[in-house]
């Protein structure tokens, strides 16, 4: 038996909690109030993900937003978010599905090699990963993604708008790793990223249409996300439960 049927079961059994956030909050069912950012992203290079835009060295311009989850009151913990947007060049992209750029999204997660899969709660910005939880397809199978927020003098708060200011005043330096599921995190660059322009309402990032250059999805993982973000960009009035 594949694993097709079963996660697109789990995809949909995970579109329900979307059905009901969607009633209260139409644009962003989850991660609601976030904050844009901009910088650059250097890649090192010298890697051996089997991933070209993890192993071979260059430079993006990177657009980013810092979010919280769940959107609890302020000074709750929350599961942390960080996506990153990076452009892609004409021939990185695959069979012509991407816009132009690479939408790779990051939550708080656990350290560990099994931990790494768990969503970590935060009051403030950790020193611990950034992971991306699903894995991309590369040459030599699958790879995981994360950042590492690098020692910074005094402790980045979690709350939107006082994390605008401290980024104002310190920019966010971040270090790039990957890693196989169970194997160790291999350094590959570093992000920094100060305040940049807001992200419009209908402003979507999407890991499903936009990869890195020479990275794919794996299909189950599009059965397990695509219910949730087709209901995330869909009109309130448009829903169905299923």
């Amino acid at each position: 038996m594949t694993t097709a049927p079963i996660s697109a079961l789990l995809g949909s059994a995970l579109r329900v909690p979307f059905v009901l956030l969607k009633q209260f909050r139409p644009q962003r069912p989850i991660h609601s109030e976030g904050v844009g950012l901009e910088g650059v992203l250097t890649r090192t290079g010298g890697g051996s993900s089997g991933i070209r835009w993890i192993d071979e060295a260059g430079d993006d311009p990177v657009r980013a937003r810092f979010s919280r989850s769940a959107g609890l009151p302020h000074g709750w913990p929350d599961i942390l978010g960080l996506a990153l947007r990076c452009p892609v060049p004409p021939s990185g992209q695959i069979d012509g599905r991407s816009d132009g750029r690479a939408d790779i999204l990051l939550a708080t997660a656990g350290n560990g090699r099994l931990s790494r899969f768990v969503p970590t709660l935060h009051r403030h910005v950790p020193d611990g990963a950034f992971a991306s939880f699903m894995p991309y397809r590369g040459l030599g199978g699958p790879v995981l993604v994360a950042v590492h927020p690098e020692p910074r003098a005094e402790r980045l708060p979690a709350r939107p708008d006082r994390f605008r200011a401290s980024v104002a005043a310190e920019p966010w330096r971040l270090g790039l790793y990957w890693a196989t599921p169970l194997g160790p995190w291999q350094r590959f660059g570093t992000v920094e990223l100060g305040p940049g322009a807001p992200f419009g309402e209908d402003e979507r990032f999407d890991p499903l249409l936009n990869v890195p250059v020479g990275a794919e999805n794996y299909e189950w993982t599009c059965h397990l996300r695509e219910p949730s973000y087709s209901l995330a960009r869909a009109p309130r009035d448009e829903l169905r439960p299923t």
